[in-house]
């Protein structure tokens, strides 16, 4: 049996950056190297330029381009690992969507002590493979139309049960536009599209995205 199918067999889930911090000499408690951070809904969180690696212990953190028009461009989720110019500098910020709950370690101190590990070069691997589905997300969603970007921006940000997509309330139409990159007012109207073909449907007052065949595996 090769690397290559070692690698494939190894367990990942939730992520293999969590097993190998649990199995390495990192102090967490020690603020030199890690430092727990819990934001608010829509709070930015303020870094050095320094590599920093985020650990998305709960909720989701959008990370967006630091300029004038600040559209997100990528979305990161419970148990996500974000290298923070770490491999190149890069001008990102990152917001919080509703409560967010981080550990932010000090990455060279990190890929030091994983380093020595064998399952060092999978973690590398793993990362590169993430980033490049954030990048392709991105990328592969400008060539949709509008309806299938918010479609699937909305279901990336809501809470899935058996009725649907439960849209929580801090989803607005910047919010939207910043994530589609699309204006304010086409998020609202693809909003209403959405309404009148009774795709998003309410219920106790509150908005729900029902499913379509495909989210039912039809």
């Amino acid at each position: 049996m090769d690397f290559l199918e070692i690698h494939s067999l190894l367990l990942r889930e939730p992520n293999l950056l969590l097993p190998l911090l649990d199995l390495s000499n990192i102090n967490k408690n020690n603020s030199n190297f890690c430092q727990v951070k819990v934001l608010k809904n829509h709070q930015n969180l303020a870094l050095t330029d320094s590599g920093k690696l985020i650990h998305v212990v709960k909720g989701q953190l959008l990370q967006q381009i630091n300029n004038s028009k600040q559209n997100v461009n990528a979305i990161w989720v419970e148990n996500d690992f974000i290298f923070h110019n770490v491999f190149q500098p890069n001008p990102y910020e990152y917001v919080a969507f509703g409560r967010v709950e981080l550990a932010i370690y000090d990455a060279s101190a990190v890929l030091q002590e994983l380093s020595g590990q064998p399952f060092f070069p999978d973690l590398l691997i793993d990362t590169l493979k993430r980033q490049e589905y954030q990048s392709y997300r991105y990328a592969r969603m400008l060539t949709k139309s509008v309806q299938e970007r918010v479609l699937e921006i909305t279901r990336l940000l809501s809470k899935k049960d058996e009725e649907g997509y439960h849209i929580p309330k801090m989803m607005n139409y910047l919010l939207l536009s910043k994530c589609c990159q699309i204006s304010p007012h086409t998020a609202k109207k693809a909003i209403q599209g959405l309404e009148q073909a009774n795709k998003i449907i309410y219920k106790n007052g509150k908005p729900i995205l029902i499913h379509d065949s495909e989210d039912l595996g039809l």
